[in-house]
């Protein structure tokens, strides 16, 4: 079983934030391109409330010291 504390930011969050600034630059196109676009967005709008989630999941676990998960965020590890 993993045993590793949730990161509220990951390296694969890093690169969707990067893919994300590039598609706002310079992708959108709503005259030429309405469906692409939509759906970039559609994509980028999930991410982001993915990592919006994650974060509050995150937050519940660390306030709530019955949780399961609550030792292994806190960074205290489990007990043997």
């Amino acid at each position: 079983m993993n045993n590793k504390p949730l990161k509220r930011w990951t390296f694969l969050d890093t690169i969707n934030a990067a893919l994300l600034i590039v598609v706002l630059l310079f992708m959108l196109d709503f005259e030429n391109n309405r469906a692409v676009s939509i759906i970039l967005l559609a994509v980028f709008a999930f991410w982001i409330t993915t990592v919006i989630l994650r974060n509050v999941f995150i937050s519940k676990i660390e306030k709530d010291p019955n949780h399961p998960m609550h030792r292994q965020q806190a960074g205290k590890g489990e007990d043997k």
